[in-house]
Parts: C-alpha cells; structure tokens; sequence
C-alpha cells in the first residue's frame, strides 16, 4: 500500500511540475529555459539589414518554430562572417524544432529585447560548419575533445524571409 501511495504521490507531483512549467511558458509568451514554449509575445519586424554582430555576445536566443502551431526554444548562437547562425545540437534524441524547421523555414527570432521574422537556411558546406564548430567552442568555452566535440550538430543560417 505504501508503494502504491508513493507512486501516486509521485505522479501527482510530476504532473503538477509539468502542469506549472506549461502555464509559465504560456504566460510568458516563449520558452522557459529548456522547456519549450508557444509564440512569442510581442511585435516582430522583418530581419532585413539586421547587424547581426550587435548580438555576438548574446549567450541565448529563442527560435519560434512552426508558424501554424507556434513552438518556440532556446538555444545557442554564432555569429560568423556578419551572420547569424543557429546550432541544433542532438545531444537529446527527441529534439523536434531542427526537424521542424527543415520542413517550414519560417521562423521568429527573439534576441536582445527585439523580435525578428527570419528564416532559417540549414548549412551544409562542411568547410562553413568547422568554422561555426570553432566559433561556438570559443564562444562557449567547450572542450575541444568533450561530448558537444562529438556530437551531431545541424547549423542554420539566419536570413531574411
């Protein structure tokens, strides 16, 4: 009986944390740490003739995918050569919003207190993606031979839509 009682207890209290972390992303128009959210509150402007070096230090951004069903998460950013780029790393198997982008590359950016509408081009050329590898190692002081060295990283270059 007491195992039963724990176990539901459990349960009750997981739900509850997910319930809570579900109506804080709501309320906040975006996501909430790891947690993804929903759209992103707040007026957006087109991303042509953005200057992207103005956000280099920037250690977040959040990335609204899939404009009919808006989700938004955060995650990383480099800038490289005066353009942004996004990494999607897939150290977690379950990871959607690359997946989701490459299917619609509309998105909405949030970085700094501005919203952007982009899209997001996947990059390829493996020459650019050693650069970015490179780029996000200095800027996140990742060790050269640690897991994120390892892992598979799609990249998506932002642009105007």
């Amino acid at each position: 009986m007491r195992r039963r009682t724990a176990t539901l207890l459990a349960l009750g209290l997981a739900g509850a944390a997910a319930g809570g972390a579900w109506l804080a992303t709501a309320l906040m128009g975006g996501p909430w740490g790891m947690v993804p959210g929903g759209r992103l509150r707040g007026p957006a402007t087109p991303c042509n003739g953005i200057r992207w070096e103005a956000f280099a230090e920037a250690r977040e951004v959040e990335v609204e995918v899939r404009p009919e069903r808006p989700r938004s998460v955060t995650t990383w950013s480099v800038v490289h050569g005066g353009a942004l780029y996004l990494p999607a790393d897939f150290l977690t198997p379950w990871k959607r919003w690359p997946h989701q982008v490459e299917a619609d590359e509309r998105i909405r950016l949030r970085v700094g207190d501005g919203i952007f509408e982009c899209r997001a081009e996947r990059v390829r050329d493996e020459a650019v993606i050693e650069a970015l590898r490179a780029a996000a190692a200095a800027k996140y002081e990742l060790a050269p031979d640690g897991r994120a060295a390892r892992a598979q990283v799609w990249w998506f270059r932002v642009a105007p839509r």
